[in-house]
């Protein structure tokens, strides 16, 4: 990595420096052309008057002309949506710089777009569906985090119900296999994470004044320009320098969950010309902030920021862009809440959206209890602690009028520290699974339950070693344990978990164009290169009281007879010391891929563009984990006192397992794109996309669980759409069918009910498609007045799908093939998802309301219950004082409504992973279980922000 980073530094000194002085020629008139707020304004027309010739500015605003030996010229710049300048242009002996800056015009602008074309086109000119959210529409957005920004683009469903961190981005009905399995999620046209799963991109996305605009492309062209992106790229492009000094302060306060828990925000921005002449120009921007979040669980869970700049340099035949970017944050995710009602999904008993369930503050050194086994730090106010060091740099260069090249490169660091629990469920304390899972089994005794803090009584179970009787496990009337009314006489399962992972990453992706009159050609590469680590072990257990905040719970034994008694858990309420799921990977993966295009003119108004990317990639994996279970300590275990039972058992750690794997897959896209005139087109595409598996297949994996999903996936898309735009106007319609091939499914049962003796059922490969239409549009109705909308209409089939129901009974031997092929299903694919926002504008007020509808869709493929339909309203009202000064108000989520976005499955066989194995929960299961106890992730409760906003 050190050596990447010399390598780098060598190229940016020789760019920098030693290149643009090469460029740097008389006889040129460059400059660059922004809109009055200083944003630069792509695909420009800059033309000289009484000329027919001229040229137009690149993604950065910038142009460049050869101009003749006249000493005075006129310039006409024009681009849609604005008004058309002229500028009077006095010229020297140099290279003349000159900046003009455009007034807004129209309702929507007609953006050259960067993302998902292999050469920068006008949306009414493209054979692709892609929507652009701007500067303004972010400033006036409060997400969850930043992904949910995408729930403004038609056909993408965005849940990002769990917080910032775990997130999920569907698009056109492709949502199986993980939350962005079939996306790329991109800053600045390279992908946050060369490879998906595992760290998900949303982790290290922060949306912040340094933020730019997002362009997102659905299907089409991405399955070619993407890496592994059949579904959709999602580029979020930052701001750029400008031409004078700008700053801007952003400090926002707020209350979440429903105004009770505290929210604190700084954003601060500064850019600027570097030298007189404005050809090297710098942005710096980031934030801090600190919250308690929307489901406060006694610490806060979000507190860090990130720092975000670069520098670019324009010369007279292109442009280079040095980018940074330093993220240290720490958050956390919520876990699902207890819930009732299949009819009407609700929090049970006391509990409400507002309510936690995660351990509460815990600090606890748990020791090594094996040879190679990490002992760790564990601390619940750590969270998940994320860093991202990233340098990266952008060339554009014009070798003459008809070629041109770009290239970008990145050095990344990450990773990502977790400290808390992946799983929080009710629990039994008078159950056989209960003791057989704490290797209590045979101790006969008393055992006590108490307030691992307070020490407050909770009462006691008596176990028994005559199986023989009705009850083993005597329940005595002195056990009050809170939460009865969720469960009685149970405990929250809450294990402690620790999970670090890291990659140091090499991206690159280039390309040539060469232009003719009529044609574009475009051939490119990319490459990239990691390393990947990932520890992961659930190091002890713990268990917690029922209730919000819910409190950690000690546990001593008295043994039958009488005699010393023994603590089941530290004084933390931490039990059962030792790695029950242990895995240690260290992978080494490439993934690359040669792409090319072609552009054709037909005619004036008619364009065909096609292309294919071959792709190949390789992973290296050096695999340990714990499959025996842990032996007795002869001598009282780590602190070698047999009456601390917690620390008494030791583990052994297998030998290293190490597999390799190579797969190349083939895509291929082309698409008409007809203009009728300058205000509308029609477009139709079909791609053919291969997905590569995910590096999360090697992790974790190395048995049968392996070879899941070593094939790739085939993905095949029609589409097709008109769009209409004018200066009050804007609409695009985009029927599609998108089919998935190939689409593995597997689950696991267990042989004994130990969680170190779960099994992998075998690998069923389904296919599924999805039809459906996209609408996209924006109306002037008044002066003062737009309405913006999108929406889409949806309907997922199952032409073929299967998976495993494990039984009730340990082992295989029950185990049988449930059968959903060629059933309607909407639970892969909400059938129906719109967002509506009316606003009202003036000189001095902004308003606006944003109604989002996610329409009644199927729990699972069973059927076997239905998510009810939700709509959330946001409000957002905001107050120019004076040019530089605003004030905005915000509510989330208005009328606080309960809306579920995702669930987990009553435990009906004691095993309690099997909350997760929703496809197996069938209706035959919850007509036997009708009041069960599930688990479910809802829209976050209502939220208040006040925003001050100061430009200087």
């Amino acid at each position: 990595m050190k050596k990447k980073i010399k390598t780098l530094l060598y190229l940016v000194v020789f760019i920098f420096i030693i290149l643009p002085v090469s460029f740097a020629q008389n006889g040129y008139l460059q400059g660059r052309v922004l809109s009055v707020d200083n944003i630069p304004v792509s695909g420009a027309s800059v033309v000289i008057s009484g000329l027919t010739s001229g040229t137009s500015t690149d993604s950065n605003g910038f142009f460049i002309l050869k101009i003749s030996d006249q000493k005075k010229l006129t310039l006409v710049v024009t681009s849609i949506g604005y008004s058309k300048k002229e500028v009077e242009v006095v010229t020297g002996n140099g290279p003349v710089n000159i900046f003009v800056q455009l007034e807004e015009e129209a309702l929507e602008l007609d953006e050259l777009i960067v993302s998902g074309v292999f050469d920068k086109r006008k949306r009414i000119e493209s054979s692709i569906a892609i929507t652009t959210i701007k500067k303004d529409e972010l400033e006036r957005i409060i997400p969850n985090s930043a992904a949910e920004l995408l729930r403004l683009v038609p056909g993408v469903f965005v849940n990002s119900a769990r917080g910032e961190l775990i997130n999920s981005i569907f698009s056109r009905g492709m949502v199986l296999d993980g939350s962005y399995y079939y996306v790329s999620i991109q800053e600045d046209g390279l992908p946050v994470i060369p490879f998906s799963g595992t760290l998900g991109a949303s982790a290290f996305l922060r949306a912040d004044v340094s933020l730019q605009k997002i362009e997102a492309v659905r299907g089409g062209s991405a399955s070619i320009l993407g890496v592994n992106a059949p579904g959709g790229i999602f580029n979020f492009i930052s701001k750029t320098g400008t031409n004078k000094f700008e700053g801007n302060i952003v400090s926002r306060v707020g209350l979440e969950g429903n105004g009770k828990n505290p929210y604190y925000k700084q954003e601060l921005s500064f850019s600027g010309p570097l030298l007189k002449d404005s050809s090297w120009t710098y942005f710096l921007g980031g934030h801090y902030r600190y919250a308690n979040g929307a489901k406060y669980p006694g610490y806060p869970l979000s507190r860090g920021g990130q720092v975000r700049g670069n520098i670019l340099k324009s010369y007279s035949s292109g442009s280079i862009k040095l980018n940074v970017k330093w993220l240290d944050d720490r958050s956390s995710s919520f876990e699902f809440t207890p819930s009732r009602d299949f009819n009407h999904p609700h929090p049970s008993g006391n509990f409400d959206n507002t309510s936690s369930v995660l351990i509460p503050a815990v600090h606890v050194r748990i020791p090594s209890v094996g040879e190679g086994i990490r002992a760790v730090d564990f601390n619940s106010k750590d969270l998940v602690h994320l860093q991202d060091k990233s340098v990266s740099l952008n060339w554009e260069q014009r070798l003459n009028k008809s070629w041109k090249m770009q290239h970008a490169i990145r050095l990344s660091s990450k990773s990502s520290e977790t400290a808390g629990t992946v799983i929080v469920y009710p629990f039994q304390v008078n159950s056989f699974l209960f003791f057989a899972l704490n290797n209590l089994l045979g101790n006969a005794g008393k055992y006590r339950f108490f307030d691992a803090r307070s020490g407050q009584n909770y009462g006691t179970v008596t176990h028994t070693v005559d199986f023989t009787q009705p009850d083993p496990f005597i329940f005595n009337s002195d056990l009050h344990l809170p939460g009865n009314e969720v469960s009685p006489n149970s405990l929250f399962f809450t294990p402690v978990n620790y999970d670090k992972r890291t990659v140091h990453d090499f991206v690159y992706q280039g390309f040539v164009t060469k232009t003719f009159k009529k044609m574009k050609f475009t051939g490119g590469l990319y490459l990239s290169n990691g390393r990947y680590k990932a520890y992961t072990a659930s190091l002890a257990q713990g268990y917690t009281t029922i209730e919000n905040k819910p409190h950690l719970v000690a546990i001593e034994y008295a043994p039958e007879g009488g005699g010393l008694v023994k603590k089941i858990t530290d004084e933390n309420g931490i039990g059962l010391y030792g790695p029950a799921v242990y895995f240690n990977n260290d992978i080494r993966l490439s993934q690359n891929a040669l792409f090319f295009g072609h552009q054709w003119d037909i005619t004036p108004k008619l364009n065909f563009d096609w292309g294919f990317r071959y792709e190949w990639f390789s992973v290296d994996n050096t695999f340990i984990n714990i499959t025996t279970l842990p032996t007795p300590s002869p001598d009282g275990g780590i602190d070698h006192d047999p009456l601390t039972v917690y620390d008494n058992n030791l583990y052994t750690a297998n030998a290293p397992v190490r597999f390799k794997k190579r797969l190349s897959t083939f895509s291929i896209s082309g698409g008409l794109n007809y203009k009728v005139n300058d205000h509308l087109a029609y477009y139709a595409r079909y791609s053919l996309g291969n997905r590569t598996p995910d590096i999360g297949n090697y992790i974790n994996n190395e048995t049968a669980a392996s070879v899941v999903k070593e094939q790739a996936q085939q993905t095949v898309q029609f589409e097709g759409g008109i769009k209409y735009e004018t200066d009050k106007i804007r609409f695009a319609a985009i029927p599609f069918i998108s089919i998935l091939s190939n689409v593995p499914q597997t689950g696991f049962g267990s042989d004994t009910g130990s969680l170190s003796s779960y099994y992998p059922t075998p690998v069923i490969y389904n296919k599924v498609h999805t039809i459906g239409i996209e609408l996209e549009g924006t109306i002037k109705l008044l002066s003062h007045f737009n309405i913006r909308a999108n929406a889409v209409f949806q309907q997922f089939y199952s032409d073929k799908f299967q998976f495993y129901d494990v039984g009730l009974m340990n082992g295989s031997q029950d185990d049988s093939i449930i059968d959903r092929s060629g059933k309607k299903i909407s639970d892969m694919a909400a059938p129906v998802i719109f967002n509506i926002t009316p606003s009202y504008f003036n000189k001095k007020w902004y308003a606006d309301i944003n109604m989002y509808y996610l329409g009644k869709r199927a729990a699972n493929t069973s059927e076997t219950f239905y998510l009810n339909a939700f709509t959330q309203f946001d409000v957002h009202v905001a107050y120019a004082i004076n040019k530089n000064i605003s004030i905005q108000a915000a509510i989330n989520n208005l009328f606080n409504y309960f809306g579920v976005m995702e669930w987990t499955a009553p435990v009906t066989d004691g095993f309690p992973f099997t909350t997760f194995s929703t496809e197996a929960f069938t209706p035959d299961k919850r007509r036997a279980n009708p009041d069960a106890n599930y688990f479910t992730i809802g829209i976050q409760p209502r939220s208040y922000f006040l925003t001050l906003s100061v430009k200087f």
